[in-house]
């Protein structure tokens, strides 16, 4: 039997002033939750327990959109939820609850809500890392790094940079019980992590392998949270004199006839396939021009999402609310003189 334990339990100190990390709303729309399970494969894994605490999950009335994001997972059918009573003094005791409280039994694997990466799901103990090499964008000073040698872990050191390996926030226990039995002896240590665990079994001769994780993007404070989310970008983008040469209804060169303007083009199509920018495009052509302009970007090779046709041919206000969730500045606005190709030069941070 494996179990996949997700906690959720804690108190977001790192993200001060704002409601609990987990209920942070991705670009995408989905809460953080659920973006920080979709690199799971969920079919090697027998059964699924998440841990909230109740007086969070309370005071944001948000038990029915657990269950939204439960289905979203697609995870209904084997996964179980503890409303813990009680706040947790850290993770490892929310671990210990959630085992308890749902009678788990078997390997025990936990899972860490605020980052995403994807990985195969193994027999045994075992704790997951990262490098440090194949990364730039995460904080070293509050990670946990770990020594190898012959493919078995031997030492892990919290908080200071002793190797170029570090953990990512999962780890495996082959007896759910040898965790309760070793939380139990270890629970009294003030600011206890998981790690602490694992370095006395280690000690005590049981063998922790570790297992690489692949496309690792962290979420732990509030910085890298807004640093990420920053990546994405939803780009409203004139056609006429800054996708295509302009043209004009009345007389040549007709609506739909010019050719692209290559660069900014290029740059254009290059965002859309980073999989983080949303393109609509934004016209003054009229409606009844839509089969015309639509033939157009495809002959010009042009990728978006979206198109409005039918705006006024005068200024365009872009108008967006911001707060403590979405900082200011939540929109921008570029202008560029018509039929050049210096888009990339105003917008070139979004193509790094």
């Amino acid at each position: 039997m494996k179990t996949l334990i997700i906690t959720a339990a804690g108190l977001s100190t790192r993200f001060e002033g704002l409601k609990p990390k987990w209920m942070l709303t991705h670009p995408k729309g989905n809460w953080m939750l659920v973006e920080a399970l979709k690199g799971i494969n969920f079919n090697n894994i027998d059964r699924i327990c998440f841990g909230f605490s109740k007086q969070q999950v309370e005071l944001h009335n948000c038990y029915d959109a657990i269950n939204m994001c439960i289905d979203q997972l697609g995870i209904q059918d084997k996964t179980d939820v503890v409303f813990l009573e009680k706040q947790t003094r850290n993770q490892p005791e929310t671990v210990y609850q959630v085992i308890k409280q749902l009678d788990v039994k078997g390997q025990i694997i936990i899972k860490e809500v605020d980052n995403y990466f994807k990985c195969d799901i193994e027999e045994g103990n075992y704790m997951c890392y990262y490098d440090l090499n194949n990364t730039t964008k995460i904080n070293p000073s509050n990670k946990s790094y770990i020594t190898i040698k012959h493919n078995l872990i031997t030492d892990i050191v919290e908080k200071k940079v002793v190797s170029s390996t570090f953990g990512c926030g999962s780890y495996s226990f082959a007896f759910a019980y040898e965790y309760c039995q070793y939380f139990e002896a270890l629970k009294n240590i003030d600011k206890l992590f998981l790690s602490d665990i694992i370095k006395r079994m280690i000690i005590d001769g049981i063998e922790f392998k570790p297992c690489e994780v692949k496309d690792y993007i962290d979420w732990g404070t509030k910085q890298d949270w807004f640093e990420y989310v920053r990546n994405y970008k939803t780009l409203f983008i004139d056609l006429d004199g800054t996708l295509v040469k302009s043209s004009g209804k009345h007389t040549p060169p007709y609506w739909g006839e010019t050719k692209a303007i290559k660069e900014n083009v290029d740059f254009i199509n290059k965002l859309y396939d980073t999989g983080k920018v949303y393109i609509i495009i934004t016209t003054a052509r009229d409606k009844e021009a839509k089969e015309v302009t639509l033939k157009q970007l495809k002959r010009e090779g042009i990728k978006y999402h979206d198109i409005i046709l039918g705006l006024y041919h005068s200024n365009r206000t872009i108008i967006n609310d911001y707060g403590t969730s979405s900082p200011y500045p939540t929109c921008d606005a570029v202008n560029i003189i018509r039929n050049s190709n210096e888009l990339e030069r105003f917008l070139k941070d979004l193509g790094e």
